[in-house]
């Protein structure tokens, strides 16, 4: 093509797969990271176990629903990415099938 640009479809679908599969890793580690806990008691006589704690839960729930929300994010990329490549290949085949319309395809 002279000028414009090409696009591979297959090439979108490739990244997508990789993209549901970093989402996933991201959800994955969101919830291992929701699940962690520090439990005062597990610190023995420290005299701020319960305000570290406590800011330890605070931390995590924090970036627990950061990495949730990038997991949304990222699946919602690669969601972009695999419809892209439908479109292209929607586009590709009602353009060839106008122009074999037109005789100018076999």
């Amino acid at each position: 093509m002279a000028d414009g640009y090409q696009v591979d479809p297959d090439a979108l679908d490739a990244a997508g797969r990789h993209f549901h599969a970093g989402s996933d890793a991201v959800a994955d580690a969101a919830a291992l990271l929701s699940a962690a806990q520090l439990v005062p008691a597990a610190l023995g006589e420290v005299d701020a176990a319960h305000e570290l704690s406590s800011a330890f839960a605070t931390f995590v729930g924090q970036h627990g629903d950061d990495l949730r929300h990038g997991a949304v994010w990222v699946d919602a990329a690669a969601d972009g990415l695999t419809g892209s490549a439908t479109d292209y290949r929607r586009t590709d085949e009602d353009a060839a099938a106008e122009l074999a319309g037109l005789g100018g395809l076999p």
